[in-house]
């Protein structure tokens, strides 16, 4: 396996690979100014590189492929070289791809042959009719892809990729020591994960009452953004897997969408509020994967279809500020005025229904008569505030920011106002907050610190009875704990 450290002057990164160097093929963020004169690879080892099918022209960081064949020992890719050459048609490997009808559907093959003489394959069925595969049951809308051995593997060079090239390009926050103890307890708590039996479960988890997992609070990110800030590739191959299943067991074929946790994997209901495609793009990203790529921008679309509808109880804040998340996080990186135009509507409706009195935005679901308000704490300050805060970085809106400080001041007010453990819901009325459910080591609270700003954050952290309520959170026998471990290493704070 190849390990990459950062480099200074021209040279981008140096890939030290094995004896018996097998080729490399991943996705990076680099500046644009680093490859505007075109990229090089000083030592032994054909390079070839493309841009990805993402962002403006004006794009910086620029997410590019790099495909490395016949390194060995020590090389260098360097800022300086040749240019980019269009997507399978270069010196390191040549693309195939086929697509045909078959008995049940559509087959799509890409077949990547490498100047060594290896070739890797991927072979994926997309079935139109309900069929059977080895033993396992598949559905319309469903698909089945089989990869080449060590072909799926490609993209794990991205985990010895400096943590700084990640933190350049968003991926995760600066680093630091303020989540380092429950980072190596989530690193413990993914060797105890266990994807379901079985192709069609791969990639899937359940939890307790033989639910589906269905990957919510998007397992694939929470996989991903562990691995990436620990060099762990175990968590990143395992987040690869969940993107894949995402892909191919879970999205809806008439909303796009993908089906909420449920009995089976395509049991539970279809709604904007249990969608995600950050991990889905991510992994299209590091393993320079224009399908996956796709289909993240597929899943963006079909958020950006779907307007909230909910009325009344059932108007819920995670049917507005989820998709405003997921559609900022793909705008950031794939910039496109109908998703943007979706954005903007969703947190005009979520600044829309602000209040004052409670320092929160309310929905319908709150409102238990009264005049009574119950805030779901956990909820806002882990989804609601990050939504909006991810608005605002790509549209200024000063009295909208300014609304959101206040509502993150009533966050903070709310945890500093009982001694033991972190509040996840509390009532308001006529200014005034009363009846906090207060929990320990419990993923809801770590949520909702991701809504705090860093230096509010740190100086929390400095109170025993606050790193008390947080520490080694999930517990290993969680009877949820996939969905635990998803809560709680999702949150950027935890990688700060």
């Amino acid at each position: 396996m190849a390990t990459l450290t950062a480099m200074l002057a021209q040279t981008l990164l140096v890939v030290t690979a094995a004896s018996e160097a097998a080729p490399m093929r991943f996705g990076l963020p680099l500046p644009a100014s680093a490859i505007a004169g075109g990229l090089g690879l000083r030592g032994a080892g054909v390079l070839q590189w493309r841009r990805l099918p993402v962002g403006s022209v004006d794009a910086d960081p620029v997410w590019v492929e790099i495909a490395i064949d016949g390194a060995r020992g020590r090389v260098r890719l360097l800022a300086g070289g040749v240019a980019a050459t269009p997507n399978g048609r270069g010196p390191a490997y040549a693309l195939e791809t086929l697509e045909r009808v078959v008995a049940h559907g559509r087959e799509r093959v890409s077949r990547w042959r490498w100047r060594s003489g290896v070739v890797d394959e991927r072979v994926t069925v997309e079935f139109h009719a309900a069929t059977e595969v080895d033993g396992e049951s598949y559905g319309i809308g469903e698909a089945h892809t089989r990869w080449s051995p060590g072909a799926e593997v490609r993209g794990l060079a991205a985990t010895v990729v400096p943590r700084a090239v990640w933190q350049r390009a968003g991926v995760l926050p600066p680093a630091g020591r303020l989540g380092a103890r429950l980072r190596r307890h989530l690193r413990q708590v993914r060797e105890r994960l266990v994807e379901m039996p079985g192709q069609r479960g791969r990639g899937d988890f359940s939890r307790s009452g033989g639910i589906v997992t269905n990957l919510e609070f998007d397992t694939s990110l929470a996989l991903l953004r562990l691995g990436l800030a620990s060099g762990d590739r175990e968590a990143v191959a395992q987040g690869f897997r969940a993107a894949g299943h995402l892909h191919d067991r879970d999205l809806d074929l008439l909303t796009g969408l993908p089906f909420a946790h449920g009995r089976s994997h395509r049991a539970g209901r279809v709604e904007s509020g249990h969608a995600w495609l950050q991990g889905l793009l991510l992994t299209g990203l590091i393993m320079a994967d224009d399908e996956r790529i796709d289909a993240a921008r597929g899943l963006g679309a079909a958020l950006a279809a779907r307007p909230p509808r909910g009325k009344g109880r059932f108007e819920r804040a995670r049917c507005y500020a989820w998709p405003l998340l997921e559609l900022e996080a793909l705008l950031a990186v794939d910039p496109d005025p109908v998703l943007a135009a979706a954005a903007d509507r969703l947190a005009r409706a979520i600044d829309l229904r602000f209040d004052a009195s409670c320092g929160t935005w309310r929905f319908g679901e709150g409102e238990v008569g009264g005049g009574v308000y119950l805030e779901r704490g956990w909820i806002t300050g882990g989804l609601v505030v990050p939504a909006m805060r991810r608005h605002l970085a790509r549209r200024s809106d000063p009295e909208m920011a300014a609304r959101v400080r206040q509502v993150q001041a009533a966050l903070l007010e709310n945890i500093g106002s009982g001694r033991a453990g972190l509040p996840t819901h509390w009532r308001c009325a006529g200014g005034r907050t009363f009846a906090q459910h207060r929990v320990e080591r419990d993923p809801k609270a770590l949520w909702l610190l991701d809504g705090l700003e860093p230096p509010d954050l740190r100086r929390l952290l400095r109170r025993e009875e606050v790193r008390d309520c947080i520490a080694e959170v999930p517990d290993f026998d969680d009877p949820d704990l996939p969905t635990s471990f998803s809560i709680v290493a999702r949150c950027r704070w935890v990688y700060r």
